[in-house]
């Protein structure tokens, strides 16, 4: 089981990569919520398709277990609404390097309430993974104040908000199993969303076909991501997931250089060599 959890810890990070590329793509010709609104649509319906196939028994869940999925919903929303609205104002490749940053909120909190224990190599895999996103993400010719790392301002909260679902989701999963939590935690986004959109009284625009078709692409790779990653948390501890998961910084850095033409430094070269050792170190040393 410890096996199969990491080898979807791994399949999330690579899916979640590809994720990346196409928001900024989108985002970049569509608003925020627009881009979130295609992205969770293709997403939910991808889902319900694998749950129906795959995975199956999807059944009612008692109302304290829903209270637990609102709660999952809403930080998972707002994390997400911070990470888009940050991609829309700075490079794929800095933003998605401080967002991973939130590993350090789900350990934490992995310790103090769910009982987990970090060993030697959970704790230098962690040191590995932070320190590339660093060395990808600080701006060392900008030290002014908080311009020292690009796009702090809706990073910190993103990271505060997601730092707080990936615990919560694992707890989620034990109580309800994993198809219930595919289902409710990716179908409720939705009307969080409209909800938001009410309250906030933004509104959607019409995005053209390119812009469906990015949106669509970040879609189908962000549930096939969030339900590997769902599988991986039934098996797997936090303190191993989430420097996995938090390592797709490899892939969206590496397919922005390819893709959007985002200049890579030397810096930022050697930040992604020290996630991809810590996250080799996990995968073959991980002690569970």
């Amino acid at each position: 089981m410890a096996f199969i959890g990491l080898l979807f810890s791994l399949l999330a990070m690579v899916l979640w990569g590809f994720e990346e590329l196409f928001l900024k793509k989108t985002i970049a010709r569509v608003r925020t919520l627009t881009t979130l609104l295609i992205n969770t649509i293709t997403g939910v319906i991808l889902q319900f398709v694998i749950v129906i196939v795959f995975i199956g028994k999807i059944t009612l869940i008692p109302l304290n277990d829903l209270i637990w999925v609102i709660f999952a919903v809403i930080t998972t929303f707002l994390g997400y609404l911070f990470f888009y609205k940050a991609l829309g104002k700075q490079k794929l490749s800095l933003i998605s390097s401080l967002d991973e940053s939130w590993i350090i909120v789900s350990i934490m909190i992995a310790i103090v309430f769910l009982g987990e224990k970090l060993s030697f190599i959970n704790i230098f895999s962690v040191i590995l993974v932070l320190l590339g996103a660093f060395l990808i993400s600080a701006n060392f010719k900008k030290i002014k104040g908080i311009r020292f790392i690009s796009g702090s301002g809706y990073e910190l909260l993103s990271v505060i908000f997601i730092g707080i679902t990936v615990p919560l989701e694992k707890v989620i999963v034990e109580r309800i199993g994993e198809a219930n939590a595919i289902i409710y935690l990716g179908g409720l986004i939705l009307p969080a969303i409209f909800l938001y959109k009410y309250l906030m009284k933004e509104r959607f625009f019409r995005p053209n076909k390119k812009a469906i078709r990015t949106g669509i692409a970040s879609g189908i790779f962000d549930g096939l991501a969030f339900t590997f990653y769902l599988l991986a948390l039934k098996s797997t501890n936090v303190s191993v997931i989430a420097p996995i998961v938090a390592s797709s910084v490899v892939v969206s850095v590496f397919l922005g250089r390819i893709y959007l033409k985002e200049k890579m430094t030397l810096k930022q070269i050697i930040g992604a060599i020290s996630i991809l050792i810590g996250v080799i170190i996990l995968s073959v040393m991980f002690d569970l």
